[in-house]
C-alpha cells in the first residue's frame, strides 16, 4: 500500500476521532487515494504538459505556453454549482477521469505530514464527491473541499485543460482555470462572471498573470 495513504490512515486511528466519520474517512480515502505509482508512471507527464515543472506556487505563472486563462476567487476547491459547470468543461474535453494533486510547496502547516492524491472518474456526483456528506462532517472530504490552507493542481488525462486553487495566497485566495484554445467557448461559457467581480480579480492578480488575464 501506498507509504503516504499508510499514515494518513493511522491518523484517523486516534481515540479522538469518532468511529462514524473515522469509517466514512477511510472508506473515502481507499476508493479514491491516488497511488504514487500511478501518479509517477501516468499522471505527472499530463501534470507537466498543463502545468510549468518549474514554477512552484503563486505568483509565479503556474501554466504553460499555449492556455488560455480565467480567474476567479477561491477559498475553497470548489462550491457545488462550481464542480457542476466543471463536470460539463471535462465531458467536453474527453476526460475520464480527473485528479486533485494538494502542491506539496505551498502548505504553511509544519511537518511532513503527507500530501494529498485523489483520482475521480468524471460523472462522480457532487454528493459522492463529499462521500455522500454534504455536512463535511466527514474528515477526509472536508480536508479534500474545504481546508482553506491548502494550494491544489487539478486537470484530466486529456491534458487539454487544469485549475490551480491557491486557497492561502496571501489575502486574496485566487483560483486559476487555464485550457486550450479549442475549450474556451465552453470555459467562458460555464465560468463566466459579473464585470465588478472581474475588476476585483484583476486587482488581485500577480503583475504577470495581469498581461494574460484581460
Amino acid at each position: 500500500m501506498d507509504i503516504d495513504l499508510i499514515q494518513i490512515l493511522k491518523g484517523y486511528d486516534s481515540p479522538d476521532v469518532d468511529s462514524q466519520v473515522r469509517n466514512l474517512s477511510k472508506l473515502y480515502l481507499k476508493k479514491y487515494w491516488l497511488h504514487i505509482g500511478e501518479f509517477n508512471n501516468y499522471w505527472l507527464s499530463i501534470k507537466n504538459k498543463v502545468f510549468n515543472p518549474d514554477s512552484k506556487d503563486l505568483p509565479e505563472l503556474m501554466f504553460n505556453k499555449g492556455f488560455e486563462l480565467i480567474a476567479q476567487k477561491a477559498g475553497i476547491l470548489f462550491s457545488k454549482e462550481e464542480y457542476y459547470a466543471l463536470q460539463k468543461c471535462m465531458e467536453s474535453a474527453g476526460d475520464e477521469y480527473f485528479v486533485i494533486i494538494e502542491n506539496k510547496y505551498a502548505r504553511n502547516a509544519t511537518g511532513d505530514y503527507p500530501r494529498l492524491r485523489f483520482k475521480f472518474p468524471v460523472d462522480i456526483t457532487w454528493k459522492e464527491l463529499n462521500n455522500d456528506d454534504e455536512n463535511f462532517s466527514d474528515i477526509s472530504s472536508y480536508d479534500l473541499l474545504l481546508n482553506p490552507q491548502k494550494h491544489f493542481f487539478v486537470f484530466g488525462n486529456s491534458g487539454k485543460w487544469g485549475k490551480y486553487t491557491a486557497n492561502d495566497y496571501n489575502d486574496t485566495p485566487l483560483d486559476i482555470i487555464g485550457f486550450r484554445q479549442e475549450l474556451a467557448p465552453i470555459f467562458q461559457e460555464h465560468f463566466k462572471q459579473p464585470k465588478e467581480e472581474e475588476k476585483e480579480i484583476l486587482e488581485w492578480l500577480p503583475q504577470e498573470y495581469k498581461k494574460l488575464i484581460k
